[in-house]
């Protein structure tokens, strides 16, 4: 369509769009559509799609000026980024016409809530096709969940209209809301803004649960909604919060495309019941991708750095993730001395957190998989012994195909302990071929000398050394293996 003009109608009117030249890069192959395997993500054109995204959820704010904006954007595409998760204007921990969301436009709707802000729509548009112009696909929120309350499901709905009528034609993601069921406490304020948003939002969350029942029924009228309207068959999903799963507070698994999970922000304790979710949303019917759209920002209170990021990453993939989404401390809500901290805490400013070491180190991982044919791997633990289980999540993992490559990763102090070391990994269901192993560094990609490994009559081979047994992993810390086939 290139260059083209394409008339899209619609039972309110007729939308005509006038496409663009083709983009370079990852963009060529067009928008994001669900594989017929229903795992995995691809474009149009077929070519599997990797997500790895960055989460800026208030990436359109004035904290970050539009030059700040196109910066961060081509740092993250050359590490190895494919999408920015992104909210448009009804963010999370704010309440509406509050200084913490306000771009240099204003706010995203005009300040008697009478209809969207034209001119913050303008400035927007900048942003998007900034990510775009960077081989990077938005995906954008339409609303933190609690707006439902605050504005009413028929101003959402225009929201909406706006959103789909401004972006649709680009090779978007939707997502419906974050943190469906979260209800932050509503008070009538003494502002003049129209109708019920006279209110402000205290930071306490609301446990009634007709609140809760009333705010997840409007947002699945505006699912309903969404659906209908959207003429471009771009994917829609929905956010959870940690210890549910997001098909919980939708009446029609159909509303949506892909699961995009939140599971904590606790660190170590975060990690078991991310790895918990990630295998419950995979066994759930009817067969979606699955995303962990959110888990342990790296430097959030003070912890969850690069070697957790790395954990996640891998363990998700090697487990049939359709990608996975990273988040800085810092960066979600872009952070300066003047805003140091919404209600979940201090944080670092979003320049410091833009260097953190994590963000670096999964776009190496995207990248090492984007060499690999990733899209047809399938978890098989029985590959490797010891493997991982619900009683030591800290053993190794492995995917890959049958008669062709695998990937193993070990976690790092996984193989150290009273009854287990590292001369005791058994690489399994090798057949009577021998293998070219490399040992690689997730944090680098570097990878080591090639190994030789050849399997015993039981199609099996113990992965080991000369020095005192130990296997060749060069020291505690995590890393990877990958075999092929001679």
């Amino acid at each position: 369509m290139n260059g083209a003009m394409k008339a899209l109608t619609h039972p309110t009117g007729v939308v005509d769009v006038i496409s663009e030249p083709k983009a370079s890069g990852v963009l060529r192959h067009g928008p994001v559509r669900v594989a017929d395997d229903g795992r995995h993500l691809e474009h149009e054109d077929g070519s599997p799609f990797l997500w790895l995204a960055d989460t800026w959820w208030h990436g359109f704010t004035e904290r970050i000026s539009q030059r700040e904006f196109g910066e961060l954007a081509g740092t993250r595409a050359q590490q190895g980024f494919s999408v920015v998760q992104i909210v448009a204007g009804l963010y999370p921990e704010t309440i509406p016409l509050g200084p913490e969301g306000r771009s240099t436009s204003g706010w995203v709707w005009e300040e008697d809530f009478s209809a969207p802000n034209v001119l913050w729509f303008d400035e927007a548009d900048r942003r998007i096709r900034e990510l775009l112009k960077h081989d990077l696909i938005p995906c954008i929120v339409g609303a933190w969940a609690y707006y439902v309350r605050v504005m009413g499901t028929t101003r959402l709905l225009r929201h909406w209209r706006e959103l789909i009528a401004r972006w649709g034609a680009y090779p978007v993601v939707w997502c419906l809301a974050g943190e469906p069921p979260s209800t932050w406490k509503l008070e009538h304020g003494d502002d003049n803004a129209a109708d019920s948003l006279g209110r402000s939002i205290v930071p306490l969350l609301d446990l009634d649960e007709a609140a809760v029942a009333a705010q997840l029924a409007g947002l699945n009228e505006v699912a309903r909604g969404v659906r209908e309207l959207e003429p471009f068959g771009r994917p829609i999903t929905i956010h959870s919060i940690p210890a549910r799963q997001p098909w919980e507070f939708l009446e029609d698994d159909r509303l949506v495309d892909f699961w995009l999970l939140q599971t904590g922000h606790q660190g170590v304790r975060s990690l078991a019941p991310s790895v918990g979710a990630l295998h419950e949303a995979l066994a759930h019917e009817p067969t979606k991708p699955v995303i962990n759209g959110e888990s342990c920002y790296e430097g959030i209170a003070g912890s969850s750095w690069q070697e957790t990021q790395r954990f996640l990453f891998w363990t998700h993939m090697l487990s049939g993730a359709a990608g996975h989404s990273y988040g800085a401390h810092g960066i979600w809500a872009f952070n300066t001395p003047d805003l140091p901290g919404l209600f979940s805490g201090l944080a670092p400013t979003w320049k410091d957190a833009a260097e953190f070491p994590g963000a670096a180190q999964l776009g190496v991982g995207r990248r090492l998989l984007l060499e690999l044919p990733w899209h047809a791997f399938k978890p098989h633990p029985e590959w490797v012994e010891p493997h991982f289980s619900e009683k030591d999540l800290c053993l190794p993992y492995a995917a890959g195909v049958e008669n062709g490559p695998r990937l193993f990763y070990f976690p790092g102090h996984g193989l150290i302990g009273d009854q287990l070391s590292l001369a005791q990994v058994r690489l399994r269901e090798l057949g009577d071929r021998r293998w070219r192993g490399q040992i690689i560094d997730p944090r680098t990609g570097s990878p080591g000398p090639d190994l030789v490994i050849e399997s015993d009559d039981d199609g099996t081979a113990l992965l080991q050394s000369g020095y005192r047994g130990w296997a060749p992993l060069p020291s505690w810390e995590d890393w990877l293996l990958l075999l092929r086939p001679v």
